[in-house]
């Protein structure tokens, strides 16, 4: 197994021990993301932009957005490479503030029955208002097309692991369930379940519900 591959999986291990153990804050939250993909170079690049919001699924407020530029390109048939620039903001007149660079690298695995694996690692490089800090980011994701009658869509699950360098350690976990479902040649619409666990510096535990609406051009 891939060294990467096991310590993501002791971390998720010991996040989990941590909060089972550990009394956590629940938040509820709601994570609405319309995105738009222009392809080019005959379907090996595109352009990624995307406006989201996070609120509150109890109180109904809205305290968090983000928009971002995003370039993708498909070097091979199992690695994509990613760079993008992201902007987050508090809504709610708190202090949050972020401008972050960031850097992916895909390696796409295909297996037997169209089962596909995304083993993907990621580099943010951000600028907070507390200072400058990278979060690297690993994540394993399994999807799978579904085909019923002549409509298909695309189920998958994934589980992230997040290092920050602000406390030097694995600070959050975060498992996601969802599935894409495509409307027409250019939109489609992805819901999608988070389980999110952050330890450091507080132990918090996020529930949210997303949706993504994507036009791709």
């Amino acid at each position: 197994m891939h060294t990467a591959t096991r310590g993501l999986i002791a971390g998720i291990v010991t996040a989990a021990l941590f909060a089972a153990n550990a009394s956590a804050e629940e938040s509820n939250e709601f994570w609405p993301e319309v995105q738009v993909h222009y392809w080019f170079n005959d379907h090996k690049s595109r352009a990624i932009l995307l406006g989201s919001l996070s609120r509150n699924r109890d109180s109904g407020n809205t305290f968090q957005a983000e928009q971002g530029l995003t370039f993708e390109h498909q070097f091979t048939d199992y690695f994509l490479g990613r760079i993008g620039y992201r902007h987050g903001g508090a809504t709610d007149g708190g202090p949050y503030n972020e401008n972050r660079l960031l850097l992916e690298q895909t390696f796409r695995l295909h297996f037997p029955s169209k089962v596909i694996v995304d083993a993907r690692t990621r580099e943010d490089f951000r600028w907070l208002d507390s200072g400058f800090s990278v979060r690297l980011r690993e994540r394993l994701q399994v999807q799978r097309d579904v085909t019923i009658a002549d409509y298909t869509f695309t189920p998958y699950s994934s589980v992230e692991l997040y290092f920050d360098t602000r406390y030097g350690q694995f600070a959050r976990y975060r498992l996601t369930l969802g599935a894409n479902f495509p409307l027409d040649r250019h939109i489609s619409i992805e819901p999608y379940l988070v389980r999110q666990v952050d330890w450091v510096p507080t132990g918090v535990i996020t529930n949210a519900l997303g949706f993504i609406l994507t036009m791709a051009f």
